[in-house]
């Protein structure tokens, strides 16, 4: 073997080349459950240094049978995987565990849309990875993602998703049929969706179906409550403002008893924002920004937490709250105060 592949490596033939490279492979395929680190780096270079010269064929088979294999040659992998011909990377990009997040994430960065579409359909996608995903992928790719019940996606990641199915239905359909869809943005897309699909979704899951028709019903509740009447919350905080008392204690003090319009007119006050702008960041703006609006405004953590519960009717999870928690505590109120300019600019636009 040692004779073929010296030979083959000195040779013009592509021919021979492709052998010498399916035989090399045949060898690593059998015996990589018992290959040792070093015994796979071995195969590593040479497996690699046949398949920069070998067609798109050669590399596809390749591919095709390193990418299940768990212990794969690491480099031989990640030049596969970033392999123009989207018939090499795919196999790869799809499924082999040699890649991290990391590394997909990069690759998600600069790749193709086909590159992209095979990434979206790994298990076990970091949420890292979806946000790159979501942010250069196209509708096939949100698809992909959306219906990768394994894939993670982050707050930021729901609300880019969200409002791409708000223009695909099938993309909507994709996103509320997710176990883990934020209330919020199933009762958005649940309103969205058209009867005929509704009918299909409850007949292949009564469980979803019910989901969708509370979500339904509660965002008929909230369009019914979002015609708000917020004169008497101004004269309320205009009179505290006026006296002095307005603050931390107050913005508490609403938020724990509900008053969700003098919460709304308060936070505004004390941030600097218009009432619209204030009341969506209790309704639907990220928790992110909230955050960012307390910080700014020199709230405390006991107060924003009354303020994320009166925020979501109390669908956050402790570990959501805890996490929040930590992200305010980390949270500079320097950057804060930048934060709340570059929101403020965004939302007069």
């Amino acid at each position: 073997m040692m004779t073929d592949l010296e030979n083959a490596v000195a040779s013009h033939s592509a021919e021979r080349r492709t052998e010498t490279l399916r035989k090399v492979t045949d060898l690593f395929v059998v015996g990589a459950p018992k290959f040792s680190a070093e015994q796979v780096a071995l195969f590593d270079g040479v497996i690699g240094r046949l398949a920069q010269d070998a067609d798109v064929a050669a590399r596809t088979e390749l591919s095709a049978r390193l990418a299940p294999i768990d212990n794969a040659p690491v480099a031989t992998i990640e030049h596969l995987a970033n392999d123009d011909a989207i018939a090499v990377a795919g196999p790869i990009l799809k499924d082999s565990a040699r890649l991290g997040d990391a590394q997909l994430t990069a690759l998600a960065s600069i790749r193709s849309q086909g590159h992209l579409q095979a990434i979206a359909g790994r298990r076990d996608l970091g949420a890292h990875v979806t946000d790159v995903l979501l942010t250069r992928g196209d509708g096939h790719v949100a698809r992909t993602v959306a219906g990768n019940s394994s894939a993670r996606l982050s707050e930021s990641g729901f609300d880019k998703i969200a409002d791409l199915a708000t223009r695909d239905p099938r993309l909507a359909e994709c996103v509320v049929a997710r176990a883990d869809i934020p209330p919020r943005h199933l009762r958005t897309l649940a309103t969205l969706l058209p009867e005929p699909v509704r009918q299909r979704l409850a007949a292949n899951n009564p469980q979803l179906a019910e989901r969708i028709r509370a979500a339904v019903v509660q965002a008929a509740e909230d369009a019914a409550r979002s015609v708000r009447n917020y004169s008497s919350a101004k004269e309320t905080v205009a009179a505290m403002a006026k006296a002095g008392t307005l603050g931390d204690a107050s913005v508490m003090e609403f938020a724990k008893a509900e008053q969700f319009e003098e919460t709304v007119v308060a936070l505004a006050a004390l941030v600097r924002l218009p009432i619209a702008v204030s009341e969506r960041l209790l309704l639907t703006e990220s928790v992110d920004t909230l955050l960012i609006a307390a910080k700014s405004a020199d709230l405390t953590w006991p107060t924003v937490k009354c303020l994320l519960m009166l925020r979501t009717a109390s669908h956050l999870s402790p570990q959501d709250i805890e996490d929040a928690r930590m992200s305010f505590i980390r949270l500079k109120p320097e950057t804060a105060k930048q934060g709340i300019k570059f929101y403020k600019l965004r939302a007069s636009q």
